[in-house]
């Protein structure tokens, strides 16, 4: 017995792992499970993750397409009722309603015409009949002239005027495979209906141009259009059994008594089984359902279990495969240094230390050594002379002894000479070869390449990346003449453009201020090498500006905004002639450049837009409107004369064009509307002023004027509004508690609880008291 189990256990390798000698399937053993293990979650997570996926993706198949249903139903439907509207509307027929009676048929035949073109107008609508219950005759394109009496369906015509409705879509037993718009005639008194304008619509040819497999179902007043195929094939028509079939579903009665505009249920499907259901609801009483079997979504997703389970076997078999190879490549020096260390103990030979101490000491050390560099690289990162150079250039320092204590410690040196330059890249922008955004990397770009120009010229100098832009301070020995420092700083200047040109494709171009001997005025030169690169508005064909070669170049000139040519602009844009406008503006540019002042050049731009905003004032547009682009912040954001340029001819003139265009009432209608729907169908969410404008693409002061003016009411209280009725609903109609009610519509529960008594007159609890 003993020797069986024995057998048993070594058969399967657990009598092998209770043998310390054989530490090879220990190895192994622990190989295979970390193998499998990871390989396994990993699998799990996968499934998990693309079971998801394909959910998700079913998902937005589904609301795509019944979004596109939707479109095209709403543009057929609303085609037909406005031409409905606007027969009904024709003095023609108002005439056989309000006049005498037709005694030799003249009117008859107009009213045919009429009929006749309305209904070739359309590809939809098969016939339109108009009934006049006081001659008791119909006029129909396909019948003509005929008696009630003689009509076939002259029994939906008197359901039709039972109902009352001024307006609505029937669907009757009698006339299968059609649906009917019906207007009551005459469309202004109180004498009740005189008359029926009908539409009969053929559900077939309106079903093949909406979507395969659609149908179209009424419901007193409501239209409701079912698209029954899944979105990953495509079926036939529905026929009458179809139409009754998809009437009878669960899901459609569900639906219908739904008090909400949109929603995403499980209910049974058109073969008894489970089916989900995603419908919309619009103003028009018309509604959209999409229905998809969810045994068409597991069939999709069977392909994802079966790649899972290959994948987990193939990988599974990899990972035990190599880690018996590798086991094996990894025991052999164990196994010769075990077989050497028991040849040492069997010779009587003692050993002189334990290996596994070694190691430990090994590595104790290296964990030391690591906490000193890790050390020792945060004293480094970011570099210390980088900090105190900022705090240098921008004018941090109050007291020269503190200046010159850092200075010492940071290798500058006091007695030298000092100038400052400062680079930008020009045009990176426009060319989107960055965004704004990237001005840290620009910067530290242009940091980088001018020390090392720095470092190949020999000279002595730092260069770091200042508010966007390159930063080089440079210094001399005092002895060295003025021209050999200004000639040697240019030549680095010429050497930064030259670089950047040949090597990074950038045309930058490099302001330098004046030489100081003290090292507390490094910020002066500073601020003058930025005040040079300033006149590149009107001086942008330099590369290099030195300070005191702009000053001294400047013409002593009188100084006269051109009026002439602003009023020429300000013509020819209102004529929507741009390429005049430009020709004038260029002109306008040209004595810019010729004044060789940076104050006036300046100051005549922005008073050249304050004189656009004026004149579309004056064409009916709102200034303020116009204001919402940040204009003056683009403006301010040019620096040179070409980028002004640029602006002006590419967006603002277009702009301008555009301003006076379209119609923006219609614009700020539109907006109230979407943000308002947008309100209504996320209650529950943190609704804000910012992302609501974001939605509609305006500013959020603009959307809240707009909306205070379109709606009466400010944005705040209309989304109170919105959410304490959505609170109301909520208490009536569910068991959640008062604190879960708080939360579904975004409220702490006692904000909840005060805005609802201030809304209500009522704490939540008792109006739940009052209504349930």
């Amino acid at each position: 017995m003993a020797n069986w189990s024995k057998s048993l256990l070594n058969y399967s390798g657990i009598g092998r792992l209770a043998n310390p000698r054989k530490y090879l399937y220990k190895l192994i053993w622990l190989g295979c499970v970390s193998v499998c293990i990871p390989v396994i979650l990993i699998s799990i997570a996968y499934y998990q993750f693309s079971m998801n996926r394909m959910n998700s993706y079913i998902q937005t198949e589904s609301g795509s397409s019944l979004t596109i249903l939707k479109d095209r139903a709403e543009r057929v439907l609303q085609e037909i009722e406005q031409d409905s509207l606007q027969l009904a509307k024709d003095p023609v027929i108002q005439t056989a309603f309000a006049g005498p009676s037709d005694e030799n048929g003249l009117l008859n035949i107009e009213i045919l015409k009429k009929i006749a073109l309305a209904k070739n107008s359309n590809s939809f609508i098969n016939e339109i009949f108009l009934y006049d219950s006081a001659g008791e005759r119909i006029l129909s394109n396909e019948y003509g002239p005929i008696a009630k009496s003689e009509y076939k369906y002259k029994d939906n015509i008197d359901r039709l005027l039972e109902s009352r409705h001024p307006a609505q879509w029937s669907q009757f037993s009698s006339r299968q495979g059609y649906i009917t718009f019906a207007r009551m005639l005459p469309l202004i008194g109180n004498g009740g209906p005189a008359g029926v304008l009908g539409f009969e619509i053929e559900t077939s040819v309106l079903s093949k141009f909406l979507e395969a497999d659609t149908a179209i179902l009424t419901d007193g007043q409501e239209l409701i259009v079912v698209k029954l195929h899944d979105p990953f094939a495509i079926d036939g028509q529905p026929d009458a059994s179809r139409l009754r079939e998809t009437a009878g579903l669960k899901g459609i009665d569900i639906i219908k008594a739904s008090d909400k505009n949109d929603g995403y249920f499980t209910a049974e499907g058109m073969d008894g089984k489970s089916a989900q259901y995603r419908y919309v609801k619009n103003v028009f009483g018309r509604t959209y359902v999409s229905v998809i079997p969810e045994q068409i979504i597991t069939d999709q997703l069977n392909w994802i279990r079966k790649m899972t389970v290959l994948i987990l076997v193939v990988f599974v078999g990899m990972g035990i495969l190599l880690t018996y190879i590798t086991s094996r490549r990894a025991y052999t020096p164990i196994e010769q240094l075990i077989n050497h260390s028991r040849s040492l103990s069997a010779g009587g030979m003692k050993h002189k230390e334990n290996e596994l101490d070694i190691i430990r000491e090994s590595l104790d050390y290296l964990s030391k050594e690591t906490g000193k560099l890790e050390s020792y690289m945060e004293t480094i990162e970011p570099s210390l002379r980088e900090k105190f150079l900022y705090q240098l250039l921008g004018g941090d320092y109050t007291r020269n002894e503190t200046l010159i204590q850092d200075c010492g410690m940071y290798g500058i040196e006091v007695e030298f000479t000092n100038v400052v330059l400062i680079v930008e890249a020009e045009n990176i922008y426009k060319e989107k070869r960055f965004l704004p955004e990237d001005r840290g990397i620009i910067a530290f770009s242009l940091a980088n390449v001018m020390q090392e120009v720095l470092r190949d010229l020999g000279h002595q100098g730092y260069a770091v990346p200042y508010q966007g832009r390159g930063a080089a301070l440079l210094q001399f020995k005092p002895d060295m003449p003025q021209d050999t420092m200004l000639e040697r700083t240019k030549e680095y200047a010429a050497a930064i453009t030259e670089a950047f040109t040949n090597f990074l494709s950038f045309e930058v171009t490099v302001g330098i201020g004046r030489f100081y001997a003290h090292v507390a005025d490094v910020p002066v030169s500073c601020k003058e090498a930025e005040n040079a690169l300033n006149n590149r508005i009107f001086q942008d064909s330099e590369s290099v500006l030195f300070i005191e070669d702009v000053e001294h170049v400047k013409k002593q000139t009188h100084l006269s905004y051109p009026r002439e040519l602003e009023a020429s602009i300000v013509e020819t844009l209102d004529q929507e002639d741009i390429p005049a406008s430009i020709r004038h503006f260029r002109a306008f540019t040209e004595i810019m450049q010729n004044s060789q002042s940076y104050v006036f050049t300046y100051q005549s731009y922005h008073v050249l837009l304050s004189s656009l905003i004026v004149a579309l004032e004056n064409q009916g547009a709102n200034a303020v409107d116009m204001m919402e682009h940040n204009l003056f912040g683009q403006l301010r954001s040019k620096a040179t004369s070409q980028e002004i340029c640029d602006w002006f001819e590419e967006t603002l003139f277009p702009l301008y064009i555009w301003l006076t265009r379209n119609d923006r009432e219609t614009a700020g209608e539109t907006a109230i509307q979407t943000v308002c729907s947008y309100i209504r169908e996320n209650c529950g969410r943190d609704l804000s002023l910012v992302h609501c404008a974001e939605i509609v693409g305006v500013s959020p002061s603009y959307l809240s004027r707009l909306f205070k003016k379109k709606m009466g009411k400010n944005f705040l209280e209309y989304v109170a509004e919105n959410k304490i009725n959505e609170a109301k609903r909520l208490l009536k109609d569910t068991d959640r508690s008062i604190s879960e009610v708080a939360m579904a519509v975004g409220y702490s529960e006692r904000n909840f609880i005060r805005i609802f008594q201030r809304y209500v007159q009522l704490t939540p609890g008792n109006f739940r008291a009052q209504h349930r």
